[in-house]
């Protein structure tokens, strides 16, 4: 996208906005342009983004449910919802990348990546997906910061060969969706920026909208144009929003992840999102490995390894494949996905209790089958054994 066309866009989206009853200001915080609606009473000189809200989230005071929806309930009120104003709903793509920039799928514009990395046709009918994500960038804050996680589900409107204008009316679908779930538009601020991307193709310049209620940043509302080798560049319009962070707005629980645990887990919020993770991997076919999302599986089954085994590892797991098997068709069933869980999981615990012990090296094999082998067939000490594991649930 050219700069005049970036500019006569963003002209565009000042006057849309205007038109729909959005007044614009500029932060003094961060110098981006932010729009608040005109009957909104607040004098503000900042866009209220969580990073210059002081890192809190107002919008939790604002006025809740009387009951909760469930996520899947959001999920599926969204995709009626979008299917009838034309966008046809449509698989998400397995979590492992075999195309396009990325190892994992991180958003579900990635439904394009045959056609923008292999110039194959362009497809212009409008899709809705909802499509699991993992952002291996998020996990290290997961503890400290409210509100993330390494694994979501991105829920998309994607459409390929879209104007300006087209991009627009989408946004105003987003906005009636959202005020339909009682997030009304009167505690929205949407932040217009623009940003350099390269998804393998060239450099270009993306327009972009986010939209942040009070002080949570919901999702983003993205208008760019994909250079390619051997055609013109394809508009795309890329809409995304967090499903779990809908979720979270709408019925206004004290945490992010009050809704995405069971009920009687008091476990932290790493090894939540650890399970989480490591579930969605693993059931999409992933293997541990030493590269690619393989790597991540191991760095997940490491953590848990080194820093929750004696926890609720297992059930946790098994929870979490159960939520993500709603959204996405599992390539291995709960049983293999435990099975393999379990064997990267404790063979760190083997390899400790190998090295520790000065014992002999463990194969492919549960802890307890390990043990096994040690005390029946090697003679090793039970108790010194029992001692050692015992350390190892200790650590956390």
């Amino acid at each position: 996208m050219s700069a005049e066309t970036l500019i006569e866009n963003s002209l565009v989206v000042h006057a849309f906005l205007a038109e729909k009853g959005w007044r614009s200001q500029i932060c003094t915080k961060c110098g981006s342009t932010f729009f608040i609606k005109t009957s909104n009473s607040t004098n503000s000189t900042f866009c209220g983004w969580h990073k210059c809200n002081n890192g809190t989230y107002p919008f939790r005071t604002l006025s809740k449910r009387k009951s909760l929806l469930t996520i899947q309930q959001i999920n599926t009120r969204m995709r009626e919802y979008f299917r009838s104003v034309g966008f046809i709903p449509i698989p998400p793509l397995n979590i492992a990348n075999a195309a396009g920039q990325t190892d994992l799928v991180i958003a579900g514009v990635q439904v394009f990546d045959n056609i923008i990395h292999n110039e194959e046709p362009i497809r212009e009918d409008p899709f809705f997906i909802s499509q699991p994500c993992v952002r291996m960038q998020f996990q290290p804050q997961v503890e400290s910061q409210e509100g993330t996680s390494s694994s979501f589900v991105n829920v998309c409107t994607e459409k390929m060969g879209a104007g300006i204008t087209q991009h627009l009316q989408t946004i105003d679908q987003w906005c009636t969706f959202l005020s339909q779930m009682g997030l009304h538009m009167n505690d929205f601020v949407l932040v217009l920026r623009t940003r350099t991307n390269d998804w393998g193709t060239g450099a270009f310049q993306s327009l972009e909208l986010f939209f942040s209620y009070g002080g949570l940043e919901l999702g983003d509302a993205a208008f760019v144009l994909i250079p390619q080798a051997n055609r013109d560049p394809i508009p795309i319009s890329d809409i995304g929003f967090g499903l779990e962070r809908i979720a979270w707005a709408v019925n206004k629980t004290a945490s992010y992840f009050d809704l995405l645990t069971p009920w009687t887990s008091t476990e932290s919020r790493e090894l939540h999102d650890a399970c989480r993770t490591l579930s969605l991997l693993v059931l999409c076919g992933v293997q541990a490995s030493n590269k690619g999302p393989g790597l991540q599986f191991r760095r997940f089954a490491k953590l848990l390894s080194e820093k929750y085994y004696g926890a609720e590892l297992y059930a946790l797991i098994q929870y979490y494949y159960n939520y993500w098997a709603q959204f996405i068709e599992p390539h291995v069933d709960c049983e293999q996905t435990l099975l393999r869980a379990r064997l990267e999981i404790e063979r760190f615990i083997n390899r400790r209790l190998c090295a520790e012990l000065k014992l002999p090296r463990p194969d492919e094999e549960t802890t307890e089958d390990y043990l096994n082998r040690l005390v029946y067939l090697h003679g090793a000490n039970l108790h010194e054994l029992r001692n050692t594991v015992q350390t190892c649930k200790r650590q956390r």
